[in-house]
């Protein structure tokens, strides 16, 4: 994940065509008794949702989702096998980085729909539903975490279990990975065993 939103490209291509589908399904919510809340303040849907940005002509970033909404003023929800894949460098100091969980829930800042089609800033990212992370060679498996694009931490005080080549444990107290340097800081008791020289910073 990076500062700048991945979205903007596919909002601007799609625009025109999900807003005619939104706007007829929104007229069939309006004539039906207690339809659904997030329907109603839905302005832009997706189906099979993909997303990329380059760098160079290199993707550095992908999003995919099954489906999307764009709702009012300034959120971007995703469900269904959510998926996003980081490249960082190049050579061997490339990093790759890969996050996937059910559902996931961008915040712009931004106070529109119409300034998130012109701004590319992201605020955080809540991610929900067997939420699990692979980078620096570890695989880390929890219930929910959020992503803030300031500090660039990805953080939670869910259970979080985390395995590698050598190790294997688990961390009742929640996690802090630091997604640039790629530093893990788990909270305890932790249970378990092994060694993650470099990368945890373990908090007993």
């Amino acid at each position: 994940m990076e500062r700048t939103a991945v979205f903007i490209f596919v909002l601007c291509t799609m625009a025109l065509s999900t807003l005619l589908f939104v706007n007829r399904e929104q007229g069939k919510k309006k004539h039906s008794p207690g339809g659904d809340s997030m329907a109603r303040e839905a302005r832009v849907s997706f189906e099979d949702f993909v997303a990329s940005r380059y760098h160079e002509g290199v993707e550095t970033t992908r999003v995919e989702a099954r489906s999307g909404y764009l709702l009012e003023p300034n959120m971007l929800e995703l469900f269904g096998d959510v998926r996003a894949r980081t490249v960082r460098g190049k050579g061997r100091k490339m990093k790759v980085q890969e996050v996937r969980c059910e559902t996931a829930t961008a915040y712009f800042d931004t106070n529109s729909l119409a300034q998130m089609m012109t701004s590319s800033r992201v605020d955080r990212v809540d991610l929900k539903g067997f939420v699990q992370v692979k980078s620096a060679g570890m695989v880390l498996d929890t219930d929910q975490a959020l992503y803030e694009y300031g500090t660039g931490l990805l953080h939670s005080n869910s259970r979080v279990s985390v395995a590698g080549p050598a190790f294997h444990f688990r961390g009742e107290g929640g996690f802090t990975l630091d997604t640039a340097k790629e530093n893990l800081n788990v909270s305890g008791p932790i249970k378990g065993a092994g060694v993650m020289d470099g990368i945890l910073d373990g908090n007993n």
